[in-house]
């Protein structure tokens, strides 16, 4: 480890991304920071990389503060990356063999993924903005390139061949390039089963095969179709252009839809530009859809694991009823400036100073992290206990952004969930609070903020969904599907879930594996089958780096046989929630 001089401690300026300024935040040299933090006696997050190789239907009283329990606490990490007013937190681990202990030393770059490369690409004259003719030469995009399957086994690229998986499910992204309001519609041999309502210029989606067959109708009018889509191996992409088959003219439309028309035509010349460089279907908005704001950790091989530390260490005992009543929203403002030593409700939590957690790599693509003993048994007998007051409904089955296309699907989705808040208990607050430390996101960014916190960020809500509390009985399931959606071609950013993380409350049950059955890998077409254990979570990505949806996400609770299964979820939306 390097010595360095506390005394002469000066936080070294780096160049990142903000993508709500066009300003250069500094950030901090974070080992020189780790290092202090130690000589300071104060709790920091310390992050190292150690190499272990080893191989392993569509649509798919109340509680109030005390200063010796009751303060908060978060890393120092949190705590200088607001003073730089920068909320992108990449962390790259060392790349040297370290020791799990505290004095341990730090690496936090904003290194950019050695698999996002440049890629050039032309809009045609004719189909720009004028605010884009202006700038018609050369466009570059930094696209992400899917690494060779050889490297997942720490082997030389091109000795290995990835396998085809025996599930052919895949995500379909259906395009309106028309004025009219239309729907899109399951071909299910029975006049049609409805998916989603097609605004005009508007995206819908929903998973699928090579065997289906959709058709596209006026609104209402499901006997009236204009286009009739066969879905394709490996070709998630598919649009209704009303103007290219003579149904419409572009002369015809406001100004409002002609921007549209150019957003969406401009979009699909991206994508095939993209699909030709990268071989995979481009999901995303071009240009409103950026790169993900937040820290993606690297999945270069299977085994692969990556070590946090958080102060949010477990409650080892739960709390008497008066101090689990709901927080406030001036509860929930964790200044850890103010308390750096403190963390709440202490006498109930574990003696350890800080909770060490270790994120191994399940898959590489989709990118999947299994994270042993993130909650505490305690943790999890408050999770439950609180369900058991709580009425489930059946679950929805997809995360909308508030259009129609959210609904309940008794042949995808057959558990029940009920959803719970952040504030709900100082428990829940903490466990918030954990998740954002693994995913190094500041805990701020997921819940409601005051105005001197990211005043740079224009929302003050939370980047998180409200945890969502699954139950599963004998025979209930939820097929093959995507958390991810597709927003609003009006939405500022393209807000979608960036990732989820899957926490696990019960275990003994027969089925219920978490599935992903098209991850990458050369020995087996099987599924990559992930087994319920009490406490254990499971994280995995919605997104690439460079800000397209990852179609390899899809993923399937298989069906529980014998027993019961309780879990909850918690997404993370990019660049905002909604």
């Amino acid at each position: 480890m390097t010595d360095v001089q506390s005394s002469t401690f000066v936080p070294r300026k780096r160049k990142i991304e903000n993508p709500y300024h066009n300003e250069d935040p500094s950030f901090p040299n974070m080992k020189r920071l780790a290092l202090l933090s130690l000589a300071l006696g104060v709790p920091t997050l310390i992050l190292f990389h150690r190499h272990d190789h080893h191989h392993p239907h569509p649509t798919g009283g109340d509680h109030r503060n005390r200063q010796d329990d009751d303060h908060y606490t978060q890393n120092l990490f949190s705590f200088w990356s607001r003073k730089s007013n920068n909320f992108k937190f990449p962390v790259a681990s060392s790349s040297n063999h370290q020791s799990a202990a505290i004095t341990s030393s730090s690496s936090f770059t904003n290194d950019i993924d050695s698999h996002l490369l440049p890629m050039t690409f032309h809009f045609p004259h004719n189909h720009e903005t004028p605010a884009t003719a202006a700038a018609a030469a050369a466009r570059k995009f930094l696209a992400y390139v899917p690494p060779d399957v050889s490297t997942f086994y720490r082997d030389a690229p091109g000795t290995r061949q990835p396998t085809k998986p025996r599930f052919h499910g895949l995500a379909g992204k259906f395009i309106n390039l028309s004025p009219q309001y239309l729907t899109l519609y399951w071909d299910d041999g029975r006049g049609g089963s409805i998916i989603a309502d097609m605004p005009p210029f508007q995206a819908v989606g929903t998973a699928t095969f090579p065997v289906h067959q959709f058709f596209i109708a006026k609104k209402k009018n499901k006997t009236e179709i204009v286009h009739k889509i066969h879905i394709h191996p490996d070709q998630n992409l598919y649009v209704y252009d009303a103007f290219e088959m003579g149904h419409a003219n572009v002369e015809d439309l406001s100004s409002e839809e002609l921007e549209l028309y150019h957003v969406q035509k401009n979009n699909l010349y991206f994508a095939a530009q993209y699909r030709e460089f990268t071989g995979r279907d481009w999901l995303s908005l071009y240009p409103h859809r950026q790169r993900p704001m937040y820290k993606m950790w690297n999945a270069d091989y299977f085994g692969q694991q990556h070590w946090v530390v958080s102060s949010e260490t477990h409650y080892v005992a739960e709390p008497p009823e008066d101090m689990l009543g709901r927080l406030r929203p001036d509860e929930m403002h964790r200044d850890r400036r103010l308390y750096l030593n403190a963390r709440n409700l202490t006498r109930y939590r574990s003696e350890d100073s800080v909770l060490n957690m270790t994120l191994t790599v399940l898959s590489c693509a989709p990118r999947v992290f299994e994270i042993q003993n993130f909650l505490s048994h305690s943790e999890v007998d408050h999770i439950i206990h609180m369900a058991t007051g709580i009425k489930l409904h059946l679950s929805t089955t997809s995360g909308s952004d508030g259009g129609n296309d959210a609904r309940s699907d008794s042949h995808t989705r057959t558990s029940q969930n009920s959803w719970v808040d952040r504030g709900r208990s100082p428990i829940m607050d903490s466990i918030y609070s954990r998740a954002a430390d693994l995913m190094q996101i500041d805990e701020a960014l997921l819940r409601h903020r005051h105005d001197s916190e990211f005043p740079e960020v224009p929302h003050k809500g939370s980047n998180a969904e409200d945890f969502q509390l699954v139950h599963y009985a004998e025979s209930e399931q939820y097929t093959a599907h995507h958390d991810f959606s597709y927003p609003n071609v009006n939405k500022n950013g393209q807000p979608a879930r960036f990732a989820t993380l899957l926490l696990y409350l019960n275990e003994g049950m027969l089925g219920g594996e978490t599935t992903f059955p098209r991850w990458v890998n050369s020995e087996t077409s099987d599924k990559l089958t992930v087994k319920p254990e009490i406490g254990k979570a499971i994280l995995f990505y919605n997104q690439l780096p460079d800000g397209n949806m990852d179609d390899l996400s899809q993923h399937a609770a298989e069906p529980v046989i014998k027993g019961e299964k309780w879990l909850i979820n918690l997404w993370t939306w990019d660049p905002r929630f909604r």
